[in-house]
């Protein structure tokens, strides 16, 4: 519900509570003041949810980052070391990463 229209909700209701008798049996005042108290109290629990959330993936992505930088280090450093041969297995295994394969030509 966008800012005009629940303004123009609680405008209604708070006319609607003044005017019961001008309302059709069918619709209950008391029903839409208990939605508007249960919005009211469920908002601030969103906005704290919303707020975790993003802190969770701040902190998720930052995480990854550390991670993926390590790894590139680690990569770097056994790339250059990892002449012997248990060494040179476990770097091929880590090299698919960046392997791209060969570009096809084009064609002349």
């Amino acid at each position: 519900m966008g800012d005009k229209t629940e303004a123009f909700c609680r405008q209604t209701l708070i006319v609607s509570g003044q005017n019961p008798q001008a309302l059709p049996s069918s619709l209950d005042v008391n029903e839409a003041v208990a939605d508007f108290t249960a919005l009211d109290q469920l908002r601030p629990r969103l906005h704290r949810l919303r707020d975790l959330l993003s802190r969770g993936e701040d902190t998720d992505m930052a995480l990854g980052s550390d991670i993926y930088n390590f790894s590139l280090d680690a990569y770097a450093s056994l790339k250059i070391a990892g002449k012997g041969a248990a060494l040179e297995t476990l770097r091929q295994a880590m090299s698919v990463r960046f392997n791209r394969g060969a570009k096809p030509k084009a064609a002349t």
